[in-house]
């Protein structure tokens, strides 16, 4: 196995323990989920019934992208779309992080170097996905 490839594995790996995990917490629990965030993001949620439906919704879209990550994690050059799409997941939502930084730090009350950290995080993996690409055609 080379470096790259090691990377590559490791980052989808990572991935897919964090979407999975964070889908289950999702689905499970908003309380769960609200002290997740805190932690893991420094943002504050506050629940309504609508919220916690929402973020049980949300939660089977982490759940599934978790999946896909384990199948990207066991055969990466058998799924290269799939981290294709990981890589544009992880892009736009470091230029949403970024683009309404003001929304973030109003409404989730974070400050702006915890936001930009944040944002760094998905860069680097993005970087990592990049150039531990595995060739050949999609």
């Amino acid at each position: 196995m080379t470096l790259e490839s090691l990377v590559l594995r490791s980052v989808l790996g990572i991935l897919a323990i964090y979407h999975l995990g964070i889908g289950i917490v999702s689905v499970l629990s908003p309380a769960w989920t609200a002290k997740v965030s805190k932690g893991l993001y420094a943002i504050s949620l506050e629940g309504t019934p609508q919220f916690g439906y929402a973020l049980k919704m949300l939660g089977l879209y982490a759940l599934t992208i978790g999946f896909l990550l384990v199948l990207a994690t066991w055969r990466p050059e058998e799924h290269r779309a799939i981290i294709v799409g990981i890589i544009l997941l992880q892009s736009l939502r470091a230029i949403f992080r970024l683009f309404f930084n003001p929304v973030v730090t109003g409404a989730f009350a974070v400050r702006t170097s915890r936001n930009v950290l944040n944002a760094s995080l998905l860069i680097a993996e993005v970087v990592a996905l990049v150039v531990c690409f595995p060739r050949g055609p999609l």
